[in-house]
């Protein structure tokens, strides 16, 4: 899938419909920023006037620390997750092509119990899963530090190259999985009737071989979002693409498996291996998405 053609494609579905566009992208990100300037605030007025010492807000021994920080944590899940995917769910009506339901209020999407009960479930399990991803590389890197403190010598020598190179691969895993996690969202709106763990666990799957697609939407528009002025555009033309190849990889899955009920070996897992005139029907199916 060309990056080009993905982003061209899916600003001509924006067209008469970016403002509106633009703030829905936005809110999942200011809720994000609000609960953690809120919380930033909290501690300075900890330490300016509850006597509290710098090191105790991160060391976790302080009661209030870890109550203010459990409740902007629970706060920002629960706001920011729904909005999330009522973003996602208005998106795919944009990328999917459905006039008859772009009439749903945003309200109504966000505030439904269905949607905050799976769209915080994932949330939660999304973090999960990372911290698990992150033991490794704590595990790895915490002994790498400790022989690279000493005295290296032969077999300290080869233990610390080891401990490096399983920290850096373990790193790399979680920063895959990470990435792959940037679909969920979307993937529950594709699949209102999974449930949130089964969608978390999906998207590994999903975005394998797909990643690079994610990526490379993120280094089109990273220089333009790290300008402030132009990050509303960005983050809103970005999560537009992003969203369109999720409907385009959804086409890829669907042809594939038909083919393979169809008696069809279905071994190619990427575009890139499927013969030219099943991958020229793949393409018009994408165009329609």
């Amino acid at each position: 899938m060309k990056i080009r053609e993905l982003i061209r494609y899916s600003g001509r579905l924006l067209e008469g419909r970016r403002a509106r566009t633009m703030m829905i992208c936005l809110l999942p990100a200011a809720a994000e920023l609000f609960f953690r300037f809120a919380e930033a605030a909290v501690f300075s007025l900890l330490l300016y006037f509850g006597g509290s010492m710098p090191i105790e807000l991160f060391s976790g021994s302080s009661a209030v620390q870890l109550s203010v920080t459990g409740v902007c944590t629970l706060l920002r899940w629960l706001t920011a997750a729904p909005l999330m995917y009522g973003a996602a769910q208005r998106l795919y009506l944009i990328t999917a092509e459905l006039p008859h339901k772009r009439n749903l209020p945003f309200s109504r999407i966000v505030l439904n119990k269905r949607t905050l009960r799976r769209s915080v479930s994932a949330a939660l399990w999304t973090r999960v899963i990372g911290l698990l991803g992150l033991v490794p590389v704590v595990f790895f890197g915490a002994w790498a530090y400790e022989l690279l403190r000493g005295r290296l010598r032969g077999t300290e020598m080869f233990l610390a190259a080891n401990a490096l190179f399983f920290a850096a691969l373990s790193a790399v895993m979680w920063l895959s999985v990470k990435l792959s996690f940037a679909a969920v969202p979307f993937l529950l709106v594709r699949y209102p009737q999974q449930t949130a763990f089964r969608i978390v666990l999906r998207s590994i799957g999903f975005m394998r071989g797909r990643k690079r697609v994610l990526a490379g939407l993120i280094a089109v528009y990273l220089p333009q979002m790290l300008t402030i002025v132009g990050l509303p555009y960005a983050l809103m033309r970005l999560m537009t693409a992003f969203s369109l190849s999720i409907d385009i990889f959804i086409r890829e899955d669907e042809y594939l498996e038909t083919d393979r009920a169809d008696g069809g070996h279905g071994k190619a897992r990427d575009t890139g291996k499927i013969p030219r005139g099943k991958k020229r029907r793949v393409k018009a199916a994408a165009d329609k998405a």
